[in-house]
């Protein structure tokens, strides 16, 4: 009879155990070039998809389990909290279900490539596009010292609430439990506290930034259910600083070191940093095809007294009538982000987009065809793609294409 084997059993060997779910085909991949790239050691620190090796937990499958998400969202809806459950692995861990944002990176594979690319301790990576941070806080939890960069002040909070809160002491945490119904009235009467307007390096200022995080997150439940906001505020305060604590308890029963984050309110376009100052870059362009981030985020960006009208001219994306105009203008965009890139990157670092494309929207053009032919104009060394489905019927865009390339200069 022959000998049929399993996919795992050809490829890994018997005592490496990978995280039960590991079955997509990209996701089998980047096991692979993990199990390729990283010492024995190394897989157990750093993995993405590995459960065990050498019957050693691996410390992100330990940090999985050792935060009670059955516990952090108790009063969460039933979607939300089976979302996180069978996320539980790939983006339900650490601080990155603060404020769930639409279009973010997958973290599970952002550590997975981190690896494959040999971004280590003390390197720096870069994200000029940064969305909520997903990037930032992996990059911390591997060691890795990041920078972020976004254009949208609230992504620019959302970051630094999430990486913040990687590392932080709980008992002020407590403190703002314990002055919830101070905080919500403030803020529900759009009085910003004072701790919002003292100078950044107020210890405190952090603190007070979860909590309006919180009260943004909470405003955006309250629209879309029949409750009121003062009742979901302190719901969500409470999963938010669940969230934190049991991190928190996690990291340090794994004794965890963490890397240090940069959250700059800055342009991809004009990035403020020195040339050959970067050891790698990890980023999405945005999906304004399918997403108009600034209409996606209105509430939010109005209630923290933003201009929508000028953060749409410096989005990429968000410009230009008919669909010939606004792509123009998008990849014109992108050349130029794509410089920024070759200059503030080391020789031979990694650059790697992440790129989802729906051919109906943009009228048949393919984004990372287009990305591609840029990238090599610019002078970047084309290395391979990775082809990530994306699920969910409501989905606008069926795939992303994850693409790797080399500073050549």
């Amino acid at each position: 009879m022959q000998n049929f084997k399993s996919i795992n059993e050809k490829f890994f060997p018997a005592n490496y155990q990978l995280i039960d779910g590991t079955d997509e085909i990209f996701e089998l991949n980047l096991a692979l070039w993990e199990y390729e790239n990283l010492k024995k050691q190394d897989l157990i620190r750093r993995s993405a998809y590995f459960k065990s090796v050498d019957g050693i937990q691996t410390i992100h499958y330990q940090t999985c389990n050792l935060q009670n998400l059955e516990e952090i969202h108790q009063n969460s809806s039933l979607r939300t909290k089976a979302f996180f459950l069978n996320g539980k692995y790939s983006t339900g861990y650490a601080t990155h279900s603060l404020f769930p944002y639409r279009g973010k990176f997958h973290p599970q594979v952002i550590r997975a490539l981190l690896n494959i690319i040999g971004i280590h301790p003390g390197n720096v990576v870069l994200d000029p596009m940064s969305g909520s941070a997903t990037l930032s806080v992996e990059a911390n939890l591997l060691g890795i010292d990041s920078i972020a960069v976004d254009v949208s002040p609230f992504c620019c909070l959302m970051g630094k609430v999430k990486t913040f809160a990687l590392n932080l002491d709980n008992k002020k945490l407590d403190r703002i439990i314990k002055d919830r119904k101070k905080i919500f009235e403030k803020l529900n009467k759009r009085i910003v506290p004072d701790y919002f307007i003292k100078d950044s390096k107020d210890t405190n200022r952090p603190y007070y930034e979860i909590a309006l995080l919180a009260y943004l997150d909470a405003m955006g439940f309250a629209r879309r259910s029949a409750k009121s906001l003062n009742i979901l505020f302190p719901i969500v305060l409470n999963r938010y600083i669940s969230t934190i604590k049991n991190f928190q308890s996690a990291k340090e029963k794994l004794g965890l070191k963490l890397g240090e984050s940069q959250i700059i309110k800055g342009s991809a376009l004009s990035l403020p940093l020195e040339n050959d100052s970067v050891d790698g870059v990890i980023t999405s362009p945005p999906y304004s095809f399918a997403i108009d981030y600034v209409d996606n985020d209105k509430p939010q960006l109005e209630y923290l007294g933003y201009e929508l009208t000028k953060l749409k001219e410096n989005m990429i994306g968000l410009n230009g009538r008919e669909i010939s105009e606004k792509l123009e203008l998008y990849f014109k965009m992108l050349d130029k982000v794509l410089d920024e890139l070759k200059r503030v990157t080391k020789k031979s670092a990694k650059i790697i987009f992440i790129v989802g494309t729906n051919d109906i929207q943009t009228k048949g053009v393919r984004l990372e065809s287009k990305i591609k032919e840029l990238a090599k104009i610019q002078g970047f060394k084309f290395l391979w793609e990775i082809l990530k489905p994306i699920k969910g019927l409501q989905n606008t865009m069926k795939e992303e294409y994850i693409l790797i390339f080399e500073n050549a200069k």
